[in-house]
């Protein structure tokens, strides 16, 4: 396989950069191809303007799309921004190597997918979502070092929840241009913590980039879903979940085949939400969201449940 990291941080000596280079000798020990594409050693210009194009289709008014589709037609791409698209073409896994900066990308990142994602060339008309240049067949990840930790971006912190983060990555980068999104891979607060941890990041790296191919990716709304860019042909489903069984030794032994389940229909894009009160409270409910084409389709996910038989489900379709 033929794998492109791009990476933006500064400092070789920074963490970020660590993991990125663990990454690259993971893949190449594997025996892929392994395309290094260090945005600031290589002195990326990020700017987007007339330095991408040899050619000039309106002299008078520059607009980014209508250059991007002529030079896609004419081969009228600058050679330092050829190089970068034939390397985004090539590569059958894209991994965004970054330090998380102001809820985003650095800038130089940005840059690289401002010029990089053409029109024409990578994407537009029936290039798109699962119709992109990825195929819904090709893979991206985010390799991502933080300066908080992951309380405060998980979802009850200070800061955004990070699926809220990354969205514009994995949704508005990766899936509109049809790579499938795995889940990222974040090293939490590397600056805090003491060598021994960094090492075992490191390590867990490498273990998981062992199964990249083969791991589940996340899996996203498709555009067929949305005729004429238009409304979710599927609905949306409160369940409020009530238990009718107290709770026993055999319910217990179910607690991880349970999470696993709610994990994969998280994954699926089954389950939009959920939210459970505390185990000990009385009377106790959970509450999800589904995103589903009925309610009898939702009663039968929901019947599959290991917990199901000590289960009951009130299911409403909400706006």
């Amino acid at each position: 396989m033929k794998i492109l990291i791009v990476h933006a941080h500064h400092e070789p000596k920074s963490f970020c950069s660590a993991l990125a280079r663990r990454a690259e000798a993971t893949f190449t020990g594997q025996g892929h191809t392994v395309d290094f594409t260090d945005l600031y050693a290589e002195n990326f210009n990020p700017v987007s303007d007339r330095r991408n194009f040899s050619t000039v289709k309106d002299p008078s008014y520059l607009k980014q799309q209508v250059e991007e589709a002529y030079a896609s037609e004419v081969g009228g791409f600058a050679p330092d921004l050829e190089k970068e698209i034939r390397r985004l073409e090539a590569c059958d896994l894209l991994v965004f190597s970054y330090p998380l900066w102001w809820f985003g990308m650095p800038g130089i990142l940005k840059g690289w997918v401002d010029r990089v994602f053409a029109a024409g060339r990578i994407y537009g008309g029936p290039k798109i979502y699962e119709g992109g240049i990825g195929q819904a067949k090709k893979r991206a990840m985010v390799l991502m070092t933080t300066g908080g930790g992951p309380d405060v971006y998980g979802g009850y912190g200070v800061n955004p929840h990070l699926p809220t983060v990354l969205a514009p990555v994995q949704h508005g980068v990766f899936w509109f241009n049809g790579f499938l999104p795995l889940a990222p891979f974040v090293a939490w607060s590397p600056a805090r913590i003491t060598t021994e941890e960094r090492v075992k990041y490191l390590d867990a790296l490498e273990v998981r980039l062992k199964n990249t191919f083969a791991e589940p990716p996340q899996v996203l709304p498709p555009l067929a879903d949305f005729p004429g860019w238009g409304k979710d042909t599927k609905k949306r489903f409160m369940v409020i979940v009530t238990r009718t069984r107290p709770v026993d030794e055999q319910f217990l032994s179910l607690v991880p085949a349970e999470q696993a389940h709610l994990a994969e229909w998280r994954r699926l894009g089954l389950v939009l939400d959920f939210r459970m009160m505390s185990p000990t409270a009385e009377p106790w409910r959970a509450f999800m969201l589904f995103r589903e084409l009925d309610a009898v389709i939702v009663q039968k996910h929901l019947a599959t449940l290991p917990f199901a038989p000590w289960l009951e489900f009130d299911i409403a379709e909400v706006n």
